[in-house]
């Protein structure tokens, strides 16, 4: 059984990771553990928030980590240092971070620092942005918009982005959770990255076409698919 740790930058990640491991693993063969990170960095507690068991048929374990904080406040790459150890002795075989780029704006600079400090170590380590913002993510999956209202469609979202959804990237798009807002606002949605807002999102995302299509125009989360691709086998 190999295990994985996911550390991620807040709920909205969470939620996300959450639907993709179930989409791209078999069901029968993954257990998922998530938990919550609480406290200041140093002295930082773990809550387990929900956790399946495993079986024998299970292949994976995924530990997905809600580190709780965006930003400049990311405490991503500080709390997969501080849980090295820890996750060495557990007999974890990889781990991967996930985290925005905004509010920050200098991404060559932020990949620097994400790569600083890590201490070397047998268990491979990496760390995704998703840029600018993991709703740009779910901008570019253009098939869900009809799901949630009528009124929706790849239309709207080109007119309201400038770009065409099927042949263009988003990672350009200054704010993706904004302008995923001002999407939704034309059929009088809302999307405020709260749970129901996100649950909502997450669950009308086509995961096939993401992992066959939209990783095309998107080269963060290809990033992250190629990742999780590295697992299989």
């Amino acid at each position: 059984m190999k295990k994985i740790a996911l550390f991620v930058e807040g709920q909205t990640e969470q939620l996300f990771a959450i639907e993709l491991l179930k989409q791209i693993f078999d069901r029968r063969k993954i257990a998922i553990e998530n938990t919550q990170f609480a406290g200041k960095i140093g002295a930082r507690k773990i809550t387990i928030i929900q956790s399946t068991k495993t079986t024998k048929k299970t292949a994976y374990y995924f530990r997905i980590y809600d580190c709780r904080g965006g930003g400049d406040n990311s405490t991503v790459k500080s709390d997969v240092v501080d849980q090295l150890a820890s996750l060495g002795r557990e007999g974890f075989s990889s781990v991967i971070g996930i985290r925005d780029v905004y509010p920050l704006t200098d991404i060559a600079l932020l990949r620097k620092m994400l790569r600083y400090g890590i201490p070397e170590t047998n268990i491979p380590i990496n760390i995704v942005l998703a840029v600018r913002e993991i709703e740009a993510w779910f901008i570019a999956e253009e098939t869900h918009y009809e799901k949630l209202s009528p009124l929706l469609s790849v239309r709207v979202a080109n007119a309201v982005t400038g770009i065409d959804l099927r042949k263009d990237s988003t990672e350009d798009l200054p704010h993706p959770a904004k302008i995923l807002h001002e999407i939704y606002h034309r059929a009088e949605l809302a999307y405020h990255k709260r749970k129901r807002h996100v649950e909502r999102t997450v669950k009308a995302l086509d995961y096939e076409n993401l992992y066959l299509n939209v990783r095309k125009r998107n080269n963060s989360l290809n990033e992250l698919l190629n990742c999780l691709d590295d697992l299989i086998g």
